[in-house]
């Protein structure tokens, strides 16, 4: 709309002056009024994803509870999750430390030996599958003991899992036996833990803890069962 020129306009004076002011004004709101703020959010369309914060850069990374699977829409809800490692790396035996675990709640006739795996390293990594165990007396004598990676009444029979282990977080190993109840030949003073595959070994005092000693070829007591690595006492635990 042109305002300022042809024959008509000098006719009207300055009242169509005034309605071409307040006409401008009216259309110059309008067009302010649509253009959307910068600083409002917009919601993602329909199927986007919308972006989550990351952890601090220092901050280690939390591992997963259960096995993530793909966000991509056309992955099927049937689709078997694939586990997610969080930290690529094996943990060293430098990055362990073993302690003995405590007295526990055992079946009757049952010894039962709790171990820690505690990272000590400023780095998280990751176990899986069973340690090597041997049994040690103070000769320094491997008691000849029936070592078997499974479970009894007193350690799962679950199988291993891939357990992450952030820097100052724990993995546990259950192992037991049963009782001597004729004669126990050799007593152990120290029991040795390789983790899964490594060939270095910790090991820890068992001196005022449970006792683990050889009963004798082919005695009950003779046979010491052994769990894998896992997150928990409970998880490692068959009660």
């Amino acid at each position: 709309m042109n305002c300022g020129s042809g024959p008509f306009y000098p006719a009207m004076g300055g009242r169509l002056g005034s309605v071409c002011a307040a006409f401008l004004f009216v259309m110059l709101a309008a067009a302010c009024s649509a253009t959307p703020s910068a600083s409002r959010p917009t919601p993602p369309a329909s199927g986007g994803q919308v972006a989550v914060a990351s952890p601090t850069a220092n901050q280690p990374p939390t591992p997963s509870a259960t096995p993530s699977s793909s966000a991509s829409p056309s992955t099927s809800p049937s689709a078997s999750p694939s586990p997610v490692v969080h930290y690529t790396s094996r943990c060293a035996v430098s990055q362990l430390t073993l302690a003995w675990g405590g007295p526990t709640s055992e079946a009757t006739g049952q010894h039962t030996l709790p171990l820690v795996l505690t990272n000590t390293s400023r780095t998280g990594c990751h176990l899986f599958g069973y340690p090597g165990i041997s049994l040690i007396d103070a000769n320094g004598r491997i008691l000849p003991l029936q070592y078997v990676w499974g479970g009894d009444q007193m350690v799962t029979s679950s199988p291993p899992v891939m357990v992450e282990i952030a820097p100052a977080a724990s993995a546990y190993i259950v192992t037991n036996k049963y009782r001597c109840d004729t004669s126990d030949y050799m007593h152990a003073i120290k029991a040795r833990v390789i983790p899964p595959d490594d060939t270095a070994f910790l090991q820890v005092s068992l001196v005022n803890n449970v006792p683990m000693d050889y009963c004798g070829q082919g005695d009950p007591g003779s046979i010491l069962h052994i769990s894998p690595v896992e997150p928990s006492f409970q998880a490692a635990s068959a009660y």
